[in-house]
C-alpha cells in the first residue's frame, strides 16, 4: 500500500502519513486510530518494534 493509499483510507493527508513515517510528527491516539483501522490492525499492532520486542 502507499502513502496516498494509507492516506485516503484514513482520511489523512499523504504529506502527514509521510511525516509520521520519517518521524518528524508524533501522531495522535485518534489519528493512530484511524491508520490502524485503514489498515484493518489492532492499534497496539502500530506500537510494537518490527523485531518483536518491546
Amino acid at each position: 500500500m502507499t502513502q496516498e493509499e494509507l492516506a485516503d483510507r484514513a482520511s489523512l493527508s499523504a504529506r502527514y502519513i509521510g511525516a509520521i513515517e520519517r518521524a518528524d510528527v508524533s501522531a495522535s491516539v485518534t489519528v493512530l486510530g484511524q491508520i490502524a483501522d485503514a489498515l484493518g490492525i489492532e492499534p497496539g499492532e502500530l506500537l510494537k518494534s518490527s523485531d518483536g520486542s518491546r
